[in-house]
């Protein structure tokens, strides 16, 4: 397992830092960050929880960004791709990636507490920097929080992000 961990964050540290410096990441990384996750989540979980669990990810997820898409063209008033303006392939692949970890409670926290601390993130460096077209590095930025939320569930056994037992106290 300590071979796998350690798989993890080199992916992770993969995506943070191509995503940090290029604003694009190897497309290599996501499917080996999806199997890695996978393998952890079912060797933790069992086959029967991981499945229903990656399933239960993947359509809050998917539901997500079909809203996403149809609000944008709504407002565009024509379908429009938005992975070319608005949403990164990667960024895309990434939480797709992520899916096959967390449980569905824990992925929607992470998923909704991360897409708060970019946002405060990026307000805040385009106050200080004022860059008023800055591009964010969802994905990379997604990656470091994550790598840091792991290494808090390495030193506090009782916190498990791939199961919800931690969140009811079971």
């Amino acid at each position: 397992m300590l071979l796998i961990s350690l798989l993890i964050f080199i992916c992770l540290g993969i995506i943070c830092y191509q995503d940090m410096r290029y604003r694009a990441v190897s497309w290599v990384c996501f499917p080996l960050l999806a199997i890695v996750m996978f393998t952890i989540k079912q060797h933790e979980a069992g086959w029967r929880e991981t499945l229903i669990h990656c399933a239960g990810g993947l359509s809050f997820f998917g539901i997500q960004l079909f809203f996403l898409w149809f609000y944008i063209s709504l407002k565009h008033r024509r379908f429009i791709n938005i992975t070319s303006d608005y949403l990164g392939l990667g960024d895309i692949l990434f939480l797709m990636a992520i899916a096959f970890y967390f449980s569905p409670v824990n992925y929607i926290l992470f998923y909704t507490g991360s897409l708060i601390v970019v946002l405060i993130y990026t307000l805040v460096r385009r106050h200080f920097l004022k860059e008023p077209h800055y591009e964010i590095p969802l994905a990379g930025l997604q990656a470091l929080l994550l790598s840091m939320l792991i290494m808090l569930s390495l030193a506090n056994p009782n916190l498990k992000p791939y199961t919800d037992s931690w969140i009811y106290g079971l």
